[in-house]
């Protein structure tokens, strides 16, 4: 039973950080954060004056300088942020007003080096009274593999992705726009790629059998490259073989360099399917060991069946929406 959070009698403040992007590659050298000061009665920490916020709301929101971020009068919280393990500054100079979203900070990369493993960052408002108020997130700086191959990441502030391959240091944007094929509808006529593309669908998303690895892997690399050809981007669903670490490591290994690989799938409505809680996650941290590169996803089924445990296994979470042509008859609720 979903039941409503606990309502806070008095004003919260939410603060959050996120990196603008999930990865920075080696070769840049400027990067972001997106910082959230937001009001609310059900997430934070009491922001301790609650009665001088309403008047000045909107008030403090104009004021604030949102090109420079720089402290100026009106504004209610001064920003830091600084790298979590070595306490060096990151930011120090900054505001945001408060209630205000989406605010970007822009950094340089020098502080960080690239590696495999996320760095942790700390992010502290401070009120002029001296309030504090903090959150944390990490940021991957991931050195550039030897063996060429593509990166697909997200931006988090435009909701896009953005993929590169190892030709250029340019990122092109996408918005990925597809639906589930079957193999046997592609293996029907030699032209159903050509028409999936000229429908104006952008990434090739095959259903996977249920027996075995799931594909004829011949079969899927022929498919693949020829994806590549007419530029269909790949999402490689895995949802009957994430769980099994020697089938993904085979898929992983063999698709991750192609120079059209999006992102991968891997639980396909778990919490219908009552897969173990912890299952996506543990996919996921096995992918990601394998190629930090590309972004995970999955799909719920939206009934909030242990929602919070599910989603911590991807980067991007899916929905399955059925508004046209949905059979009802065996539904006792909408037939």
């Amino acid at each position: 039973m979903i039941k409503p959070p606990d309502i806070s009698p008095v004003l919260l403040l939410d603060v959050s950080i996120r990196p603008r992007h999930n990865f920075y590659l080696a070769d840049e050298t400027l990067g972001s954060f997106i910082v959230a000061a937001k009001a609310s009665h059900i997430h934070g920490q009491p922001y301790n004056d609650p009665q001088e916020i309403p008047d000045q709301q909107i008030e403090l929101r104009d004021q604030a300088n949102t090109t420079t971020g720089q402290l100026q009068k009106g504004d209610v919280l001064a920003v830091k942020i600084f790298h979590t393990d070595t306490g060096v500054d990151i930011i120090t100079i900054a505001a945001i007003a408060f209630d205000e979203t989406d605010r970007e900070y822009s950094i340089t990369l020098g502080s960080f080096q690239p590696r495999l493993t996320p760095w942790p960052i700390t992010l502290e408002l401070r009120k002029r009274d001296g309030t504090k108020f903090r959150a944390t997130t990490e940021l991957s700086y991931l050195p550039i593999p030897r063996s060429p191959q593509s990166f697909s990441r997200i931006d988090s502030l435009r909701n896009v992705l953005q993929v590169r391959t190892e030709e250029g240091p340019y990122w092109q944007k996408i918005f990925p726009y597809t639906f589930y094929v079957s193999g046997a509808w592609l293996a029907g006529s030699p032209d159903n790629l050509k028409k999936l593309s000229s429908l104006g669908y952008y990434v090739l998303h095959i259903v996977p059998s249920g027996d075995g690895i799931g594909y004829d892997l011949d079969q899927l690399d022929a498919w693949f490259d020829e994806a590549e050809a007419i530029g269909l981007w790949i999402m490689l669903d895995m949802r009957w073989t994430y769980q099994n670490r020697d089938y993904v490591r085979i898929q992983v290994e063999r698709y991750k360099r192609r120079k059209n690989m999006l992102l991968w799938y891997t639980a396909d409505e778990p919490d219908g399917r009552g897969d173990p809680l912890d299952a996506p996650s543990k996919a996921y941290a096995f992918i990601k060991s394998l190629d930090p590169y590309h972004p995970i996803s999955l799909c719920l089924n939206c009934q909030n069946y242990h929602f919070q445990e599910y989603s911590a296994g991807a980067d991007i979470i899916l929905a399955d929406v059925y508004p046209i042509g949905t059979n009802t008859e065996y539904s006792n609720k909408y037939q």
